[in-house]
């Protein structure tokens, strides 16, 4: 009986394992997307490359996002510039001894004014507070979020006012590594919730090459500020369909094909008169 444990216990290792190393060995080369408006005819397409499975630029018809990363592998600093004129947008991340996400700042116009919008990320235990200033405000801070870390990944958020009031208080659920629903539990109740595949996520190698071992909660904390990495990003299978409580909020779903490893070869989205093909490459 003990040898048949241990043979066991040896067979489910060698799976973990194997599960690892095929994890780490496949990497991103390039994501298309080409969006078409079915009414007008108009053509948008995004191309996403990737060096050694990391991202480098995110490219469409005249504005090119540029990333650096810091000695860590981390991601430093973004850089958004329209190739047909002077217009730039600056993001710039700043770390702990422990990869911790500690500083965040945004350069940007605003109203043809140049602002700079810096978030301050400070820990204790388990809980993380999120306190935003932006240049052009007199206010004290304009946003202050605390925020609720379990096994890596942040389950609770708390937003309060000026006077330090709590406004609002979400949860974030999760089931076999999904991130399955943002649920209001004060202030506003709207629920969002995610629905995925059973296959690898392509967006979760973006992400984990992006910020390192400390992805899930740094996703989280920079997705309201960075279009590019939205909150689903973290989760282990690929998004499928977003529906939410709130009226503004449409439904949308995506279809996949897949490669012979299980990641997204194609993905198709329909949103109105909108229709979105992406197409994935891997080294």
């Amino acid at each position: 009986m003990k040898k048949q444990l241990l043979a066991l216990l040896g067979f489910a290792l060698a799976l973990f394992t194997y599960a690892q190393e095929n994890e780490v060995s496949v990497k991103l080369k390039q994501i298309k997307s080409t969006e078409t408006n079915t009414s007008t005819g108009e053509v948008i397409t995004k191309t996403y490359s990737f060096q050694n499975g990391k991202l480098v630029s995110i490219k469409t018809s005249d504005i090119i996002q540029s990333f650096f990363y810091n000695t860590n592998g981390n991601l430093d600093r973004t850089v958004r510039e329209n190739e047909m004129s002077d217009w730039k947008e600056v993001a710039s991340y700043f770390y702990d001894g422990r990869n911790n996400l500690i500083k965040y700042v945004n350069e940007y116009e605003e109203g043809g004014k140049s602002v700079t919008k810096t978030i301050n990320y400070s820990y204790d235990g388990s809980k993380i507070r999120a306190v935003t200033k932006k240049s052009n405000s007199t206010l004290k801070f304009v946003q202050w979020v605390d925020y609720t870390l379990e096994n890596g990944r942040i389950i609770n958020e708390s937003e309060r006012d000026i006077n330090q009031k709590v406004i609002s208080n979400r949860r974030i659920d999760y089931i076999e590594g999904d991130l399955i629903a943002y649920k209001g539990v004060f202030g506003d109740r709207s629920t969002d919730s995610y629905d995925y595949d059973d296959k690898e996520s392509a967006m979760r190698l973006v992400v984990k090459n992006v910020f390192g071992k400390n992805y899930k909660t740094i996703v989280t904390l920079i997705a309201p500020h960075e279009r590019e990495f939205p909150l689903e990003s973290i989760s282990y299978h690929n998004f499928l369909k977003f529906t939410s409580t709130t009226p503004s909020k449409k439904e949308y779903k995506y279809v996949y094909t897949y490669n012979d490893l299980n990641y997204p070869k194609t993905h198709i989205e329909h949103t109105g008169k909108l229709k979105t093909i992406v197409d994935y490459e891997y080294e």
